[in-house]
C-alpha cells in the first residue's frame, strides 16, 4: 500500500485546493529577430541583432511584460519609423506647410484648392497661424524658422525667438516633441538608469546620435500615455490614438500586429 505524504512537523498547511493554487508567473516575453522582421521586415538581420538586446532592456524597465504589450508595441514602433531613429524633417513648401500647420482643427480644415483654411463662422478664413500666408518666404523651406514658430509656447517651449520649436523637435523612434517631454524623459529615464546621468534637455540631439536613446524614448513615450492597459486590452484602435492622436495608417498597423501575434502564438 503506497504510504500518503505528510508534511513535515511544523510545516504551514495549504488552505488552497491544489487545483486552485496560483499558477507561476509566465516569463516576461522576449524581442527577438523573428518578431522584429514580423513588425517590420525592411530592416537587415545584422540591423536588428544591432538593436535586439536595447529593445528588451527597455521593454523591461517600462513593464512592456506581456505577450500582448509587445506585441501593440513592436507593431506601433514598426509602423512610426521602421525601428530606425528619424527627426522631423520641417522643410515643406508653403501649401504643404499651411495645410500641416496653418489651420485651427488641423489639416483636415485646409481647402487644397484654395490654399487656405476652411471658413470659421463669421465667414473668415480659419488660421492659426497667419504668418504662415504673410510671411511664407521666411518659413517655406527653412526648418529652423518653421518649427520655432509653430511649436512656440507650447509643450514647454519658449516664444519663437527663443528656437526652442526647432531645438526639441521631433526625434526618435516614436518622435518626441517639445522641452516638456524632453526634461519628462530626462527624469524617467534617469530614474530607472542610475549609472547612466543624462540630461536631455541638455543634449536633445542624444536622440539621434545615440539609437539607445532613440529606443528607449519609444517606451518612455508609451509609458507616459499608459498605453499597456490598453494593448492589455487588445484594443488596436484605443492603443493607435493614444500613439498617433488619431487613426491614421490603422491598417498597416493591424497588419503588423496580425503578423507578430502569429510569431507569438496569440
Amino acid at each position: 500500500m503506497a504510504r500518503s505524504r505528510r508534511s513535515p512537523p511544523g510545516a504551514p498547511r495549504s488552505r488552497v485546493p491544489r487545483s486552485q493554487a496560483p499558477l507561476p508567473p509566465s516569463p516576461q516575453p522576449v524581442v527577438t529577430l523573428a518578431l522584429l522582421r514580423a513588425a517590420d521586415a525592411s530592416n537587415s538581420d545584422a540591423y536588428y541583432a544591432g538593436i535586439v538586446d536595447a529593445l528588451n532592456d527597455g521593454a523591461r524597465r517600462y513593464a512592456v511584460n506581456t505577450p500582448l504589450r509587445l506585441a501593440h508595441f513592436l507593431a506601433q514602433i514598426g509602423h512610426e519609423s521602421g525601428f530606425r531613429a528619424l527627426e522631423e524633417n520641417g522643410r515643406y513648401s508653403a501649401p504643404r506647410m499651411r495645410e500641416i500647420f496653418g489651420c485651427r482643427g488641423g489639416p483636415a480644415r485646409y481647402d487644397r484648392a484654395l490654399d487656405d483654411c476652411r471658413l470659421d463662422a463669421e465667414g473668415r478664413p480659419d488660421r492659426l497661424r497667419p504668418k504662415l500666408w504673410l510671411e511664407a518666404d521666411s518659413y517655406a523651406g527653412n526648418p529652423e524658422r518653421l518649427l520655432s514658430y509653430v511649436y512656440a509656447n507650447r509643450l514647454g517651449n519658449g516664444d519663437e525667438a527663443s528656437g526652442d520649436g526647432f531645438r526639441y523637435r521631433g526625434r526618435g523612434l516614436i518622435q518626441l516633441t517639445g522641452k516638456d517631454n524632453y526634461a519628462d524623459f530626462t527624469a524617467a529615464h534617469n530614474a530607472r538608469n542610475s549609472l547612466d546621468p543624462r540630461d536631455f534637455v541638455a543634449e536633445p540631439e542624444l536622440l539621434m546620435s545615440e539609437l539607445k536613446y532613440a529606443i528607449e524614448s519609444a517606451f518612455y513615450y508609451w509609458d507616459a500615455r499608459t498605453v499597456n492597459p490598453l494593448a492589455d486590452q487588445d484594443d488596436l484602435e484605443q492603443v493607435t490614438r493614444a500613439i498617433n492622436g488619431g487613426l491614421n495608417g490603422l491598417e498597416d498597423r493591424g497588419a503588423r500586429l496580425a503578423s507578430i501575434k502569429k510569431v507569438l502564438g496569440i
